[in-house]
């Protein structure tokens, strides 16, 4: 369906976005690692909070944007044209 230079293109944002999430979080962490070990505890265990958070709304968006792409392509012009008559 897909060639392989098309699925890259698809999936380097993707995967850059991980990445960069990955690299926010360990930042986090190392700033305040002078502070002490609760603070460390705290950090990690918001970063994971937030990680879950982003993947939820990155599985929400994704699944929305696969549904309406379905819809739009479902319609047919005659399924236009018995709407537009129908209004």
């Amino acid at each position: 369906m897909f060639s392989r230079r098309q699925l890259i293109k698809l999936l380097a944002p993707l995967i850059a976005e991980q990445i960069m999430t990955v690299l926010v979080g360990m930042v986090d962490v190392m700033m305040v690692a002078a502070v002490g070990e609760t603070a460390v505890s705290g950090v990690s265990l918001v970063d994971s909070i937030s990680i879950l958070i982003l993947q939820i709304m990155g599985a929400l968006a994704t699944g929305g944007a696969v549904i309406s792409a379905q819809y739009l392509a479902n319609r047919s012009p005659e399924m236009r044209e018995r709407q537009q008559a129908s209004w």
